[in-house]
């Protein structure tokens, strides 16, 4: 599919892997980006061969995975490594090819030559045989090498074996940079020789055809080859092309056995073929441009991930065809499927070919209908759209990436909505207040919306999915976004991902104060953060969890547990319940679902309410020691620190050690 991934080219123009790289761009699409420009989200591919991206194998490599980190990596090799260019050269040059190998989400290469050099599986896409139109007209005796001139070509090789031939060679193609004595070299041998030996430098393509004709006896002489782009250029002038033994050109030869000859002997054959020259014979059909490129787009969609569209339906038909029409028109190079669940309908989806699935009408049920639909869907990556929000052009192709750069992510995408597509100004401001939530903190989970949600599947089902128990408009997509934050979720806001929605922002309407309230009163129980639920309610699940172990000296445990209890929302973890709190459900014998966890070393008690102290404690890291007078009082573990791992800060804190033993009543009264 056109324009799957972005291409990193590096190198000049008219070298052969820099062309390549050019060629597959403008025949197979996606964004180009020369040297050293900023790469978009997505899938890079590099068209690699290690001197043109650094000065040693090792070096070149380095730069590449440091110029793609983050990206999934697509790579075409060349001038992989054999064991004919020299051992030392090849021991020097292997390593760096595997690491990279290695390292990348595809590897492709020209020939299953060239594949065996990998120890895994890699892609075979041959180099094109694009037409040449060249007019025959060959000089008689002339053997034409085509291509830059560098050691191992096999130039050295041809001059001495038409030493006293009469038979004359045109090197056709520049010199190599940083050869420039190979070129003086080969002169003067053709002089020692008696060959006529003429370089043409750089031709343009017109040139090049016409010297092309002008040759009797096409040459490929190289004493290695990994794959030959002159070997595939004189296949396009249709000729017939006399070519050293290799594993690379046997298997060519098995291909085109009507067009290429493998040579045991250099002299003879060069004589036979110049006394009874092969006139063309017509371009191979079938493996030009067209064919890579589509070659190329085939294994390019595997660089997308599988994504499953979850569409929740109610009695809107018309609007659900807008989507699926919206969905259909997407851009994206991996697969998409389309699951639509219904919440109970009584006018039934129409039939738009897509997955369906129905649950009873038990109210408005959005969690549980997402839930459903995501349980039917087989994509790798879900992506939520509500059933009157159509996404725009692109929108897939913008969000997919960040997914596939972090499994965690959770990708928001731009919601316009009313006649005038507009963004609520909240939301524009809270994008521009967190960076598109690169800043993200313990309280974006506000700023999630389910009509334009992007995640990975594996993520989605590690948190646990929406809330399916959440019946009444609204709310669920906080909810998933808390419960998400804590198990180490990346928020993202991709502003290229645009959707609309033709009704205004719901949350903007001031007549739905009354559902406003349900759906605060809703997250108020399962939300534990101070911002989402007022002080001094006791609820089912505390923000904090204190656990307190049994102090020795009487009165204590008590004492410590009582000034905990006054912190703010606590529920205090003991072996067993003192009797002073037998009837209190804060004080308890295990707990689960908090924000943050404090395990007391001592003694302590916070002098003040604790919400600011953990937020503290979450934006360093989420793990902290606590000290009070230089010695550890506490250990804090977060929820999101648990899913994520990373340092432990420390902390000091003004807290007070209760000593003992204490005379509760004089706590209790105050004395």
């Amino acid at each position: 599919m056109k324009g799957a991934v972005t291409h990193l080219i590096v190198g000049p123009d008219g070298h052969g892997v820099t062309e390549y790289a050019l060629a597959l761009a403008r025949h197979a699409g996606g964004g180009v980006v020369r040297d050293i420009g900023p790469l978009p989200p997505g899938p890079v591919h590099v068209t690699f061969t290690d001197h043109l991206f650094g000065p040693t194998p090792e070096e070149a490599v380095d730069r590449v995975l440091a110029r793609c980190a983050g990206h999934t990596l697509s790579l075409s090799l060349h001038d992989i490594p054999q064991p004919e260019e020299g051992a030392q050269r090849f021991a020097r040059r292997s390593p760096a090819y595997l690491r990279l190998a290695g390292a990348a989400d595809l590897v492709v290469c020209n020939s299953r030559h060239e594949a065996s050099f990998f120890p895994d599986s890699v892609e075979v896409i041959p180099l094109p045989v694009p037409p040449v139109r060249s007019r025959y007209r060959p000089e008689p005796g002339t053997v034409g090498i085509l291509g830059f001139i560098y050691p191992g070509k096999g130039h050295d090789d041809i001059i001495r074996a038409l030493a006293g031939t009469g038979l004359k060679i045109r090197a056709l193609g520049g010199v190599s940079a940083g050869h420039e004595d190979w070129a003086r070299h080969l002169q003067d041998l053709a002089t020692e020789s008696g060959v006529d030996l003429r370089i043409t430098g750089y031709l343009s393509e017109a040139d090049l055809a016409e010297e092309m004709g002008r040759v009797a006896v096409p040459v490929c002489a190289h004493r290695h080859y990994s794959a030959s782009g002159s070997l595939m250029t004189w296949l396009g002038a249709g000729r017939h092309v006399l070519v050293s033994d290799s594993p690379y050109t046997r298997e060519m030869a098995r291909q085109w056995p009507d067009r290429i000859g493998i040579v045991a002997d250099w002299r003879d054959a060069l004589l036979d073929a110049a006394a009874s020259p092969t006139p063309p014979i017509g371009t191979p059909d079938g493996w030009d441009w067209p064919e890579v490129a589509a070659g190329w787009s085939s294994v390019w969609e595997r660089l997308w991930p599988s994504v499953s569209v979850v569409i929740p339906y109610f009695n809107n038909p018309d609007g659900l065809r807008e989507v699926v029409a919206a969905v259909r028109a997407q851009d994206y190079p991996g697969q998409v499927e389309i699951v639509v669940a219904d919440d109970g309908s009584t006018v039934p989806p129409p039939e738009l070919g897509c997955v369906v699935v129905r649950q009873e009408d038990l109210g408005f049920r959005a969690a549980a209908a997402r839930n459903l639909g995501a349980a039917a869907a087989d994509g790798e990556v879900l992506a939520f759209f509500d059933g009157d929000t159509a996404p725009c052009p692109g929108y897939l192709r913008a969000v997919v990436p960040h997914v596939t750069a972090n499994p965690r992510a959770v990708v928001l995408g731009t919601r316009l909505t009313g006649p005038e597509r507009t963004e609520p100004a909240w939301l524009a401001q809270a994008w521009d207040r967190t960076g598109h939530l690169s800043r993200a903190d313990e309280t974006s989970w506000r700023f999630i919306i389910s009509a334009v949600l992007t995640c990975g599947r594996t993520f989605f089902d590690q948190v646990g999915g929406f809330d399916s128990t959440m019946v009444g408009y609204g709310g669920e997509d906080w909810e998933f976004g808390f419960r998400a934050w804590h198990a180490g979720a990346g928020f993202v806001h991709e502003p290229r991902g645009v959707a609309t929605h033709d009704e205004p922002d719901w949350g903007g309407r001031s007549a739905d104060i009354a559902q406003k309230n349900a759906e605060s009163l809703a997250l108020a129980h399962r939300i534990t953060h101070p911002s989402a639920r007022p002080a001094g309610v006791i609820f089912e699940v505390a923000d904090v969890a204190v656990c307190v172990p049994a102090f020795a000296a009487p009165g204590v445990t008590e004492t410590v547990i009582a000034g905990w209890l006054r912190a703010g929302d606590v529920v205090v973890v003991t072996e067993t319940v003192p009797a002073l709190f037998r009837a209190d459900p804060r004080v308890r014998t295990h707990a689960g679902g908090q924000r943050a966890t404090f395990t007391l070393t001592r003694p302590a008690v916070p002098a003040a309410p604790i919400a600011e102290l953990v937020d503290r404690i979450c934006a360093g890291g989420g793990d902290a020691e606590l000290t009070v007078g230089g010695e550890v009082a506490a250990g804090v573990r977060t929820r999101r620190r648990e899913a994520l791992g990373g340092d432990t800060i420390e902390l000091p804190v003004e807290w007070e050690i209760i000593g003992g033993p204490r005379r509760l009543e004089r706590d209790f009264a105050g004395w």
